[in-house]
C-alpha cells in the first residue's frame, strides 16, 4: 500500500460520503430506523479510519523496521464495530415477535464496507455496491407496498 496524500484523502472521504448519502437518502425518506446522516457518517468514518491506518502503518514500519503489523486487522475490527452499531436498529415488535430494522442493519453494515472500499481507493467497487444497495432497497420497498395493497384487498373481499 502507498501513503495516502492529503488531496487523495479528501477525494476518498468525499466519495465515501456521497456513496453513504446515496444509500441513506432512501432510508431517510422512508423514515427507517437509521437516516441519511448515519449512513454518511459510517461511510466517511470507515474511509477515514482505513486511510489513517494505511498512513500510520507506513510510518510505523519506517520508525520500527522490526515491527510486524497487519493493517487488515483494523478492517476486521471496523466491520465488527459497525455490525454492533447496526444491531441497535433492530427492534422486536411487542405482540408479533417480528423483527424490524434488519434491512437497516444490513444496509449500515454494507455502507461500512463501501467506506472501506473508498478508503482503499476502490471507487468502482464502492459505486457498484452503493447502486446495488439503492436498487435493492427501493425495489423491495415497491414490492412490499404492492404486496400490502394486495393483502388488504384480499381481506376486504372476504
Amino acid at each position: 500500500m502507498f501513503e495516502v496524500s492529503q488531496s487523495e484523502f479528501m477525494v476518498r472521504l468525499v466519495v465515501a460520503a456521497l456513496c453513504g448519502l446515496l444509500v441513506g437518502i432512501d432510508r431517510e425518506i422512508r423514515q427507517k430506523p437509521l437516516g441519511a446522516r448515519t449512513y454518511v457518517l459510517v461511510t466517511a468514518a470507515s474511509s477515514a479510519w482505513v486511510m489513517v491506518t494505511i498512513n500510520f502503518s507506513i510510518d510505523a514500519a519506517e520508525a520500527f523496521p522490526d515491527l510486524n503489523s497487519d493493517p487488515t486487522r483494523v478492517i476486521q475490527g471496523l466491520i465488527g464495530a459497525i455490525g454492533f452499531l447496526g444491531a441497535g436498529a433492530i427492534i422486536t415488535q411487542n405482540n408479533s415477535g417480528r423483527l424490524r430494522g434488519v434491512a437497516s442493519w444490513a444496509a449500515i453494515w454494507g455502507t461500512g464496507v463501501i467506506g472501506i472500499a473508498c478508503g482503499l481507493g476502490y471507487f468502482a467497487q464502492a459505486f457498484a455496491v452503493s447502486f446495488l444497495f439503492f436498487a435493492v432497497l427501493n425495489i423491495y420497498d415497491a414490492v412490499e407496498r404492492v404486496s400490502d395493497k394486495t393483502a388488504q384487498g384480499s381481506e376486504r373481499n372476504r
